[in-house]
């Protein structure tokens, strides 16, 4: 039994299989894991939302505190202002965004129609006669027909789909307000709380992990969006002073692609600028150079200035953590791809810092 325990490679092996053999019996077991997943993924959902919000706000609150202000009041402060924006947001952003998705929706014909008398005004410079643009040209249709029909579809939901979502709605609107009043008011006692149920020998260990993991949370999610809202709004004026049609909802894609490191920018600029394209050509070197402009400027002085090098990855990395979180995940998947590899890298190196700390003081 010593020698069994001595044998560090079978020992995990043994642990790994059994976790494996539990999972995959619980996983045939329906009717007790499908509750669980239900009300773990019910709580959840309040518990993220909160935790974003949190994670983008707190900084507001911290600013407060240094003017003297009690973190309290600070926190009263922000919730109304959180609120007041989330009523505006329901009585002028989501129906202006729903109007001008539907208008997109509606004029996909005509945007088609224009991208192929332009598509054939390009096949007709000499530069062109290699290019099977016809196939390229049949490949958006089909890619716009998809999207327009999986909104549709979406829309055209039905009652009780309808009555849940609301449902939800409100049950997230009443939630996620509670949830976060507590979560700024008692959050930073959360590593020393935490830390007691481990031993007492690994306490001070594990609060400075937890506090080094808050940290790198908080870096990515405050400053990548704080540049990522002044780069929507840099966007919003760019599109309303070009008057490109729904303007508010190409910059709101675009700030919110704007969390995706190198690839996100190029996402976000894809729509504007084949709206752009249908219309004129100008207008579609105009949407590219505006974007390109925004981007520089985020990519130089925004994003340096308000995450700095708290995430520390390579770019070659990211481009491969993205790669596979879009294959996992889609959209989502790449947006918070690279914050959960940061949380990984943070809990992983320092546990090996933990063990060579350990090591030494045996030796």
């Amino acid at each position: 039994m010593q020698e069994w325990k001595k044998s560090k490679l079978l020992f995990w092996t043994v642990w790994l299989l059994a976790a494996a053999l539990l999972i995959q019996t619980l996983m045939k077991i329906d009717f007790i894991l499908n509750p669980v997943i239900g009300i773990l993924t019910a709580l959840s959902t309040p518990l993220l939302i909160a935790g974003f919000l949190y994670y983008l706000l707190n900084p507001i609150i911290e600013i407060l505190q240094k003017a003297r202000l009690k973190r309290i009041y600070g926190i009263v402060l922000v919730m109304l202002l959180l609120v007041s924006l989330v009523v505006l947001a329901f009585l002028w952003g989501i129906p202006v965004l729903i109007e001008q998705t539907g208008l997109l929706i509606s004029g996909i014909p005509g945007f088609i129609d224009r991208l192929n008398s332009l598509a054939q005004r390009i096949a007709e410079e000499p530069w062109m006669q290699n290019v099977d643009y016809e196939t390229i040209l049949l490949e958006v249709e089909a890619w716009l027909s998809r999207v327009g029909s999986t909104v549709l579809n979406r829309l055209a939901t039905g009652v009780g789909e309808m009555i849940s979502r609301i449902t939800n709605i409100a049950f997230l609107a009443i939630t996620v307000p509670v949830i976060l009043f507590y979560i700024f008011k008692d959050g930073h006692k959360f590593p020393t709380n935490a830390s007691r149920i481990f031993p007492e020998k690994y306490q001070n260990d594990v609060k400075n992990l937890l506090i080094k993991v808050n940290e790198t949370i908080s870096s990515y999610i405050s400053g990548k969006g704080m540049a990522s809202l002044i780069v929507g709004v840099s966007l919003f004026i760019g599109y309303v002073l070009f008057s490109f049609p729904a303007s508010l909802l190409l910059a709101f894609f675009g700030g919110i692609t704007n969390f995706i490191p190198y690839v996100g920018p190029f996402i976000g600029a894809a729509p504007a600028v084949l709206i752009g394209f249908s219309e004129s050509f100008g207008k579609g070197v105009t949407a590219a150079l505006l974007v390109l402009v925004v981007q520089q400027v985020d990519g130089n002085f925004l994003t340096p200035m308000f995450v700095g090098k708290s995430l520390d990855i390579h770019p070659l990395t990211v481009i491969l953590i993205l790669l596979a979180a879009a294959n996992i995940g889609g959209l989502v998947g790449m947006l918070i791809g690279v914050p959960v590899y940061a949380i990984v890298k943070t809990i992983v190196l320092h546990i090996i810092q933990m063990r060579q700390k350990w090591t030494s003081k045996k030796v």
